[in-house]
C-alpha cells in the first residue's frame, strides 16, 4: 500500500524531469534535437501551403548550366569568352539585372598571359620572335567579359566559408549597409574565410553579394538564405539582395536590429528584424541571424532555361524581358543540387531565383519574437495539467488530454501558417507532453500495480470477486490513515460449540472441518450482499458493510444476511447430527448468536507501520460483539442495536427486548430482537407480540414489578413467545425486587463497557 520513499520520490520527479527536458531542449535545443522537429513540420506545412506563383509569373529566370549544356559547350568553369557570350545573350533577351551566381575567382586558362605563362620558357632554336606580340594583339576575354558586366546591370559572387585560390581580398561593397535599433554583428556568424571575384570583374558590376555559403554541403536540405553576411568584422549583402537592389535602382540598405527595451521580453527576441532596401519598398523578413527562411513554390513558380539554348538562340527560350536573370550551374561533372523543403532539389542558382522572386513578392515565412515563450509555456502549463490528469484519472483521460493539446496545437499552428505565414512548432510540445503522459502513467501503473497487490493481499478472501474488482480498479480507496465511516456491523458466532469442540479435541482434522462448514457458507452470505468479511476469531465470523466500498442501504443487507445465516445453520446440524450417529454420540444441535449495529466507525491501517492491516473499530463493532455474546440470554439468535433499527425503520419484525446503558450511552441504548423480514412484520401474530411486549416494558420500567409479572405471563401463551427472554426477565424483576433501582431509574440495565 505505501510504496517505498525512493519509489515515491521518482514517481514524482521523473514526469517533471521529463518536463524540464523538454523545455531545456525547446530553450537551447542541444545538437539541433529542437530546430529538428521544427523543420520537420514547416517543411510540411511548405508542402501542403506552397507558396503561390504570382500573376505575372516569377520575377527571375534561372539560366542553368546544366549538363546537357556541359556536355555541349564543356564543364565549369567556363573561358571567359563563353561566359560573355552568355551574358550578352541574356542581356539581349531584356533582363533588367543579371546575376552571376558563381565566384569568378580564377583567372581565365584561355587567357594570353595566362598561355605564355603555361608555354614560357618557349623552345630554344625556333622562329618564335614575333610570336609574342602576335597573341598580344589578340582580344582580352577578362575584359570583355568586364565590359560586358559594364554595359549590364550585373552582379557578381562571392562564397563565404570557402578559402581563396589566389589571396583573399575584402570584396567591393558598392552600396553601403546601415544598422538601425543595434548591432546586426551581435548575432550573425562571422566567416574568417571567402572566396571573392576577381577584382576587375568586382569593379565592372553594378553590384557583389554573396552566394549560398560554403558549408552548405551538395545535398543537404537547405531551408534558409543568409541575406546579411559578416566577412572579418564586416557586413555585405547577399547576391539575392544586391540584385534585387541593382535591378530596382535602390540606393543602400538599413539593416533593422530589435532589441528589448530593458534587456528582456516575452514578445520580442532580440536580434535582426528585417532589411531594408534603400529608395525602394523592398523590404526582407529576417531571422535573428540575418537569414531569409526560404519559401519555394510549385514549379510553375519557378522558369528555367538551360543555357544551351540562350547561346543556340532558341526559340522556345521564356522571356526574360523585365525579369531579373539568374546564372548558375548544376552540374560540373558531378550534380550540385540541394535538397528543399518542397521536396525538390535544386541548384544554387535555383535557389536564388526563388528567393528573388520571394522577396520581390513579399512572401516571408515568420517566426513571431513571442512564438517560443509561447511553445515552452504551452509544454509547462500542458505538462503539469497532463501529469495532473494522469495521477488522478489514470492513462485513459490523461492520453485523451494529451490528444485535445496536441491537436489543439497543431490546429493553432496550422491556422497561424496558413492564415499569417507563422511559424509554432507544436512538435517538441507533442512529443513532450506524450513522454510526460507515458512517463506518469508507468510510474503510476507501477505504483499501481503495488496497490492491487496489496488489495489482493488484503481484501482477496475478505470481498466478492466484483468488490474486489472495484478495489482493484481504484486502490484508492483504501486509505492508510484513519478515516470515520457509517458501518453496518454483523458478528456471529456459535452456540453450543465448546460442548462440539470437546470431542474433536484429538482429531484436528475434523475440528477444522467444522469451522470450515460454518464460515465457508456465512462468507459466502457475507459477500453476496456487498459486505466485507473483516476476521474470523475462533467461532465467531465479523463482517462488516460500507467499508471499505460504499454499499447503499447496508442496514438493510447485514439484517438480510443475518437471517440467511440462520436458515444456512441447518445444514450444519444435519452433518453433526449425522456425524454423532456415526460415532455413537449425541447430537448437541448448534445455533448461532448474532449482533448488529450501525453508526460511525474508524476504518483504516489498523495493523503495525511495517504490516499494514485494514479494519474497522469502533462503537458499531464493539456494540454488535456486545450483543453477540449476550444474545444468548435474551433467547433470538439475532439482536439489533438502536443505530441499526433507526436504518431499517419499519421494513423488518423487530422487538423491543432491553435498554442499555453504557458510560458514553448512559440514559441507555434500545435493544431489538430480529425475528424476520418484512412478511413476518406483516403477521398480525407479531403485531400481538409487539403489543404485549410494550405492556411488560411500561410496567418494567415503571417498576411495576407485579404488572410486569403479569404482562410476561401473558406473553408466554402468544404464538411466538420467546421462553427465555421472559425467564431472564423474571430474575431481573427478582433481583430488583431485592434491591431496588431507585426513583430515577429508567428501566436501562448497565451493561458498563463494552
Amino acid at each position: 500500500m505505501n510504496p517505498t520513499p525512493a519509489f515515491r520520490r521518482l514517481s514524482a520527479i521523473l514526469p517533471g524531469l521529463v518536463l524540464v527536458l523538454g523545455l531545456a531542449v525547446a530553450i537551447y535545443d542541444p545538437r539541433g534535437m529542437g530546430s529538428f522537429l521544427q523543420n520537420q513540420v514547416f517543411d510540411l506545412y511548405q508542402q501542403i501551403l506552397p507558396r503561390e506563383a504570382a500573376p505575372a509569373g516569377p520575377h527571375a529566370v534561372y539560366v542553368d548550366i546544366d549538363a546537357e549544356t556541359a556536355k555541349r559547350f564543356g564543364a565549369w568553369p567556363w573561358p571567359r569568352k563563353r561566359l560573355a557570350q552568355l551574358v550578352e545573350r541574356v542581356r539581349e533577351g531584356g533582363a533588367t539585372a543579371i546575376l552571376i551566381d558563381a565566384a569568378l575567382s580564377e583567372p581565365d586558362p584561355t587567357a594570353i598571359r595566362e598561355l605564355m605563362q603555361l608555354w614560357a620558357p618557349l623552345p630554344a632554336g625556333g622562329d618564335f620572335a614575333g610570336l609574342a606580340g602576335a597573341l598580344q594583339s589578340l582580344p582580352d576575354h577578362d575584359r570583355e567579359l568586364a565590359a560586358q558586366l559594364r554595359a549590364t546591370q550585373a552582379v557578381v559572387s562571392f562564397v563565404p566559408g570557402k578559402t581563396a585560390f589566389d589571396g583573399q581580398h575584402m570584396p567591393a561593397r558598392p552600396a553601403s549597409i546601415v544598422p538601425q535599433g543595434g548591432e546586426p554583428r551581435h548575432y550573425m556568424h562571422e566567416y574568417k574565410t571567402w572566396r571573392p571575384t576577381l577584382a576587375p570583374f568586382e569593379v565592372a558590376a553594378r553590384g557583389v553579394g554573396a552566394s549560398l555559403p560554403g558549408d552548405a554541403a551538395t545535398g543537404i536540405r537547405v531551408r534558409d538564405l543568409p541575406l546579411l553576411v559578416n566577412l572579418d568584422g564586416t557586413l555585405y549583402p547577399s547576391n539575392v539582395l544586391e540584385t534585387l537592389r541593382v535591378a530596382r535602382n535602390g540606393s543602400g540598405y538599413r539593416a533593422i536590429v530589435a532589441a528589448p527595451e530593458y534587456g528582456f521580453s516575452f514578445e520580442m527576441e532580440p536580434g535582426l528584424e528585417r532589411v531594408e532596401i534603400g529608395d525602394t519598398p523592398l523590404v526582407a523578413q529576417t531571422t535573428r541571424d540575418g537569414r531569409l527562411r526560404l519559401y519555394f513554390g510549385r514549379d510553375d513558380t519557378r522558369s528555367a532555361v538551360p543555357a544551351w539554348k540562350m547561346l543556340d538562340r532558341s526559340a522556345d527560350v521564356p522571356s526574360l524581358e523585365g525579369r531579373i536573370a539568374v546564372i548558375g550551374v548544376s552540374a560540373n561533372g558531378v550534380e550540385r543540387m540541394f535538397d528543399t523543403p518542397a521536396g525538390t532539389a535544386l541548384a544554387s542558382g535555383a535557389i536564388a531565383a526563388s528567393a528573388i522572386d520571394q522577396i520581390a513578392g513579399g512572401h516571408f515565412l515568420v517566426r513571431p519574437g513571442w512564438a517560443a515563450s509561447a511553445e515552452q509555456l504551452t509544454i509547462f502549463l500542458g505538462g503539469i495539467f497532463v501529469i495532473l490528469v494522469v495521477r488522478r484519472f489514470r492513462l485513459r483521460w490523461g492520453f485523451t488530454l494529451t490528444l485535445l493539446l496536441i491537436a489543439g496545437s497543431a490546429y493553432g499552428s496550422w491556422w497561424a501558417f496558413e492564415t499569417h505565414r507563422w511559424l509554432l512548432d507544436p512538435a517538441l510540445g507533442a512529443v513532450t507532453l506524450l513522454l510526460a503522459c507515458f512517463t506518469c502513467a508507468l510510474m503510476t501503473r507501477l505504483h499501481t500495480e503495488d496497490e492491487i497487490r496489496f488489495v489482493e493481499t488484503q481484501f482477496g478472501r475478505r470481498l466478492s470477486s466484483s468488490g474486489l474488482a472495484r478495489m482493484k480498479a481504484n486502490p484508492r480507496l483504501i486509505r492508510a490513515e484513519g478515516t470515520l465511516r457509517d458501518v453496518s456491523s454483523v458478528v456471529a458466532g456459535l452456540r453450543g460449540f465448546n460442548i462440539i469442540a470437546d470431542r474433536y479435541l484429538e482429531d484436528p482434522t475434523a475440528y477444522a472441518d467444522i469451522l470450515n462448514r460454518f464460515f465457508s457458507p456465512m462468507t459466502k452470505i457475507v459477500q453476496d450482499r456487498n459486505g466485507m468479511v473483516d476476521r474470523g476469531v475462533g467461532d465467531t465470523l465479523f463482517a462488516v458493510w460500507n467499508a471499505p466500498l460504499d454499499v447503499s442501504d447496508h442496514a438493510s443487507k447485514g439484517c438480510d444476511a443475518a437471517l440467511r445465516m440462520v436458515e444456512n445453520l441447518e445444514a450444519l446440524n444435519e452433518f453433526l447430527e449425522e456425524d454423532a450417529f456415526r460415532q455413537h454420540l449425541s447430537h448437541v444441535p448448534l445455533s448461532l448468536s448474532i449482533g448488529i449495529d450501525t453508526g460511525t466507525a474508524i476504518t483504516g491501517n489498523m495493523g503495525a507501520v511495517q504490516r499494514f492491516d485494514y479494519g474497522v473499530l469502533g462503537e458499531p463493532v464493539s456494540f454488535a460483539a456486545y450483543l453477540q455474546r449476550n444474545a444468548r440470554h435474551y433467547g433470538p439468535a439475532i439482536i439489533v442495536g438502536e443505530g441499526t433499527q433507526r436504518s431499517v425503520g419499519g421494513r423488518y419484525a423487530l422487538l423491543e427486548i432491553d435498554l442499555v446503558s453504557t458510560p458514553r450511552h448512559p440514559e441507555g441504548r434500545r435493544v431489538y430482537a430480529l425475528l424476520g423480514d418484512p412478511i413476518m412484520r406483516a403477521n398480525p401474530k407479531f403485531r400481538a407480540l409487539q403489543e404485549a411486549h410494550a405492556l411488560i416494558f411500561s410496567a418494567y420500567r415503571s417498576q411495576r414489578w407485579a404488572e410486569a409479572r403479569a404482562a410476561i405471563a401473558e406473553c408466554r401463551k402468544l404464538n411466538g413467545a420467546i421462553p427465555t427472554l421472559y425467564d431472564f426477565y423474571e430474575a431481573r424483576i427478582a433481583g430488583y425486587e431485592a434491591n431496588p433501582p431507585g426513583p430515577h431509574w429508567n428501566g436501562a440495565f448497565f451493561a458498563g463497557r463494552v
